[in-house]
């Protein structure tokens, strides 16, 4: 807490960063001149690279960040113009994240084995899995940084927040039948398990999610007063809700996301109706006030948790290079990988944009900004860090990093700049009656 509240004092006073490239970056720093001082033989910095290789990332990110960050994503999207994207949403969730999966794999199984690193079809495509999945918690303030069109932040933004499921699953059937734990027998992958898996880890998340909002606004309708009983009850179900998703055997990120989009648009249906009904005259005008500003409240409240989380998570993301065992081949195989995944995401967008054109009304550049956009972060990392041991874990683990920082890095640093060039050029063509694409 104390090297966060510092780097983001510094950010704010010097450097004025997006926070999360600030913490990463400065994290790197760091973590590399520890592991310089570590190789010098300076005995604190072997006990810091120690204390980081003892951090279950994985389980960190998975079973206690990933909620609270998703949640609170959540609850900044504009759930109204999201539902009337929603065609588009679930294209981009479904067929962007399994083309992407699908592309990555084939260049990944083609690239290493022209490396001299022989890789089987599965395996690769289980690092494509790895890869897919954009990161809603590092995508979400890059584009607010931005400024891009709300139509465009919010289809970007939906995407994030749903493929991480479909990401989780294909990494989990993949993980079951190309690498299963010790004593068992990897499990037969059929197109019928797979569906079935799916549908329960998706939709389930998305049925349990929207009970706990409906839930939730029952029992914050209860309290309007209370504004401390009314955002321990968002908590727990941010708790509660991935406790019962793992319970049940379901997404827990699905279930969360699905639990704050719900609990936000109830939120704006009974703040209308309230107006509509009068109620709202009958109090005072401090309490009419107070219960006005509820949705402002918790909002504050979440975006102050999700600045601080995030800050943590980067943080710490930063200090897991030192954990990773980098090689020449592996070094020189990096700029590839990220390549693959930049085509692949070029072509997962574009192809889903393409068929909905005569559906859907897309902002100019739409294309072009989803796909820089594609930022990878804490979801892939903690996938990467789930991976049982194998032979090939060190080379995910390491490629998984380098697509992480480059995109989170140079994709994050020119998105507002690129955002911003391509907005003047829109206005500037749809000035002169040219078409923008």
């Amino acid at each position: 807490m104390v090297l966060i509240s510092a780097l983001s004092y510094f950010n704010s006073r010097f450097w004025k960063l997006s926070p999360t490239i600030a913490m990463l970056l400065s994290g790197l720093v760091i973590a590399g001149a520890v592991a310089l001082a570590d190789s010098l033989g300076w005995p604190p910095a072997g006990r810091v690279r120690d204390l980081v290789q003892g951090i279950p990332f994985g389980t960190l990110v998975f079973d206690w960040l990933l909620s609270f960050l998703l949640f609170s994503s959540a609850l900044q999207i504009d759930v109204k113009l999201l539902f009337r994207k929603r065609l588009a949403v679930i294209a981009m969730t479904l067929l962007t994240t399994l083309i992407t999966m699908l592309l990555l794999g084939g260049g990944f199984y083609g690239l290493l084995n022209w490396a001299g690193l022989p890789i089987t079809w599965p395996l690769a495509l289980l690092f494509g899995a790895i890869i897919a999945p954009t990161d809603p918690v590092a995508v979400l303030p890059m584009l607010q940084a931005a400024r891009v069109p709300k139509t465009v932040e919010t289809l970007i933004a939906g995407e994030s927040l749903f493929n991480d499921g479909v990401g989780v699953v294909a990494f989990t059937v993949l993980v079951a039948a190309t690498l299963p734990a010790a004593g068992e027998a990897a499990q037969t992958v059929t197109v019928l398990s797979t569906a079935l898996l799916f549908l329960r880890e998706m939709l389930g998340g998305l049925l349990v999610g929207a009970l706990l909002g409906l839930a939730a606004i029952l029992l914050i309708k209860q309290v309007p007063r209370e504004e401390n009983t009314r955002l321990t009850i968002t908590l727990a179900m941010v708790v509660g809700g991935n406790a019962l998703a793992q319970w049940l055997g379901i997404s827990g990120p699905v279930t969360v996301a699905a639990s704050g989009l719900t609990l936000s648009a109830l939120l704006q249906i009974w703040r209308r109706r309230a107006k509509q009904s009068g109620w709202l005259g009958s109090l005072s005008g401090d309490e009419r006030r107070q219960l006005e500003d509820t949705r402002t409240r918790l909002f504050g409240f979440w975006q102050f948790i999700d600045y601080l989380l995030n800050a943590a998570l980067f943080t710490v993301m930063a200090f897991e290079v030192l954990s990773l065992k980098v090689n020449i081949l592996l070094l020189l195989l990096a700029p590839a990988v990220i390549g693959l995944n930049l085509v692949a995401r070029a072509i997962g967008v574009w192809l889903p944009v393409t068929l909905l054109k005569n559906r859907e009304t897309f902002a100019p550049y739409t294309k072009r900004v989803m796909i820089w956009s594609g930022l990878r972060g804490g979801v892939t990392l903690a996938l990467a860090f789930n991976l049982p041991d194998n032979p090939l874990r060190g080379t995910f683990l390491v490629l998984s990093y380098a697509v992480v920082v480059f995109s989170m890095l140079v994709q994050g640093l020119t998105l507002p700049a690129l955002a911003g060039k391509l907005k003047e050029t829109a206005q500037e063509d749809a000035a002169e009656g040219q078409p923008v694409t």
